[in-house]
């Protein structure tokens, strides 16, 4: 769908990646408190699936058994979108990484037609990244990336789609938000679900979004970057004012910093803050980089149930 250098100095971080403050100054915030300090509860898209935890590293996270015979590649039919107008996107080049992580050259590229229809050499039930880009003599948009990326298996007729953001929204966005976008960081985007989700759906046949989250993101050393900001959308539309996700369940991060980032989704279940749900990025500069969340995961992949083994 349309679908963080902690530099402060007075505070430390647990290993679990949740800070504490350590200063005795009482005016000094906790920078986790900065973006996580929901005031309704997490309603939406089902979250009795797992048992909700307090920390990334001790939370008994959701596990799936993919059936193996399922796992590998096929010629996916697939039209390229654009985030907001959904309309197809002329010409796009797509590229996949098969690893599920940006490095090194793709495993395949292909330039879609006109229509942004093409035919790519895809994983089946395994996560992988996309990056989309355009000609800009033909369209102007923004490098896209999307991570944990999901096919069912191989049905000899697969056919998908990817998302790719134009220049303007991406300019637009953060106008919105009151936010500067500094070149050499990233935004990164998503959506939170809950248990019922299936990825493999179109997202108008999706109703599992969840309402009332609020995210904090982390980088690899696993501090809370001093220049993001965090904000939500209403109906699909971004808004300063909003302090948690809607039931849209979107939710975007300014300013994160290039490099492996954890998103969090945190909560009130039972009126007790609990972590929800989380991802692992890899966050490139200069770029919008697409990341959902799943109730009860912790790295943002998610199986389609066509591709476990109690799937027949």
């Amino acid at each position: 769908m349309r679908s963080v250098l902690l530099a402060f100095a007075l505070v430390a971080c647990k290993a679990d990646g949740n800070p504490i403050d350590t200063d005795t100054d009482t005016d000094v915030v906790d920078p986790f408190t900065q973006f996580i300090s929901p005031t309704i509860e997490a309603t939406g898209g089902g979250l009795a699936c797992f048992t909700p935890g307090d920390d990334w590293e001790n939370t008994a996270w959701l596990t799936q058994d993919v059936d193996p015979s399922f796992v590998g590649t096929a010629a996916v039919s697939a039209t390229v979108t654009d985030f907001e107008t959904e309309d197809p996107v002329e010409s796009p080049t797509v590229d996949l990484w098969y690893g599920d992580s940006v490095s090194g050259t793709p495993d395949v590229s292909v330039t879609g037609d006109a229509g942004g229809l093409l035919t790519i050499d895809a994983p089946t039930c395994q996560p992988h990244t996309y990056r989309v880009n355009t000609d800009p003599n033909i369209v102007e948009s923004k490098t896209t990336y999307k991570a944990h990326n999901l096919l069912g298996p191989d049905d000899g007729a697969l056919t998908g789609s990817y998302t790719s953001v134009s220049d303007i929204t991406y300019r637009l966005i953060p106008t919105i938000l009151g936010v500067s976008v500094d070149p050499d960081k990233a935004i990164i985007a998503g959506t939170m679900y809950g248990c019922g989700r299936n990825p493999a759906l179109p997202s108008e046949d999706d109703t599992e979004k969840v309402e009332g989250v609020q995210v904090i993101v982390y980088d690899a050393n696993g501090n809370i970057p001093p220049d993001m900001q965090i904000n939500y959308f209403t109906e699909r539309f971004p808004d300063r004012f909003q302090e948690h996700t809607s039931a849209d369940g979107l939710w975007v991060a300014s300013n994160v910093p290039p490099g492996r980032l954890r998103a969090e989704a945190w909560g009130l279940v039972g009126g007790e803050l609990t972590l929800l749900g989380a991802s692992i990025i890899d966050s490139e500069a200069d770029s919008i980089n697409i990341a959902n969340i799943f109730a009860g995961y912790a790295n943002g992949v998610k199986y389609p149930d066509s591709c476990l083994l109690d799937s027949i």
